[in-house]
């Protein structure tokens, strides 16, 4: 399984690669782009370096993790770890891909992008990470997962589905127009955490192979604690998606025909 991962992380990194190519092509033509498109382009670049670079990282961090196959219960916990790098490099290419869609479509398109991407991608994202808890509840616990962890992903499933349906009914409601920030200052610092956060899963996994024994010699709850931060992560993620999404323009009234003249012209 951290074999695919691997590869997916890579996959997922050359579209990265590209998409980064598409954005510097845009500002070294001949039309370089201008207004919203080039504030657009501008705040999607950050995002897609990291996450091109947290991908690449996530790749080596399962390949370190395929490579402690041999050690199951160890490399049960290198693969939440993992996860969690991987989810972040994941969001981070979520997030530069919105910004990405709303540069180059109208109002409509990128506002559909936005709502989906940002609503209905997080829940698969978080269950890749409670896969790997469960997983990890079972190897420690002679095969059988405690009763306590499966109620507890499920609970915590299911306020990510809840969250992903309100958040995508909200984007049609128009009395939420208003609530909105403007996301532009802390791209850079978004994109910045979130290449450490992937680092540090990197570390987090040679740290593991290097400290802790060949069974579960971690915890139940060192796994449960790298879940519950992944799913307060998916749930920023979620917000603020929302939180930063573009204004709708001004409906504009169609201009009223002056009226015609009536009545017999006078000889």
């Amino acid at each position: 399984m951290a074999q695919l991962y691997s590869q997916l992380s890579g996959v997922l990194a050359g579209f990265a690669l590209t998409a980064v190519f598409i954005v510097i092509s845009h500002f070294l033509g001949e039309t370089t782009p201008s207004g919203r498109q080039a504030q657009s382009l501008g705040q999607a670049l950050p995002g897609l370096l990291a996450a091109l670079l947290g991908l690449i990282l996530s790749s080596l961090t399962y390949c370190i993790v395929a490579a402690d196959g041999d050690h199951k219960g160890r490399a049960l916990f290198e693969h939440i770890v993992a996860g969690v790098g991987f989810s972040v490099s994941g969001a981070l290419l979520i997030y530069a891909t919105v910004l990405f869609i709303e540069s180059v479509l109208p109002y409509d398109s990128a506002h559909y992008a936005r709502r989906l991407l940002g609503q209905c991608l997080p829940l698969p994202v978080f269950a890749l990470l409670c896969d790997g808890t469960y997983a990890y509840g079972k190897a420690s616990n002679e095969g059988r997962a405690p009763a306590w962890l499966g109620m507890l992903i499920a609970l915590l499933l299911s306020v990510v589905l809840a969250i992903s349906v309100l958040g995508f009914a909200a984007y049609g409601h128009p009395g939420l127009d208003r609530i909105r920030v403007t996301g532009d200052r802390f791209i850079k610092a978004i994109a910045v955490s979130g290449l450490l956060t992937v680092a540090v899963c990197l570390l987090g996994v040679e740290a593991t192979m290097g400290i802790a024994g060949d069974g579960c010699s971690l915890p139940i709850g060192a796994a449960v604690a790298v879940t519950l931060g992944g799913f307060f992560a998916v749930l920023a993620l979620s917000a603020w998606l929302f939180l930063t999404r573009p204004a709708r323009p001004p409906v504009t009234a169609p201009p009223v025909p002056a009226p015609r003249a009536t009545g017999t012209p006078s000889p």
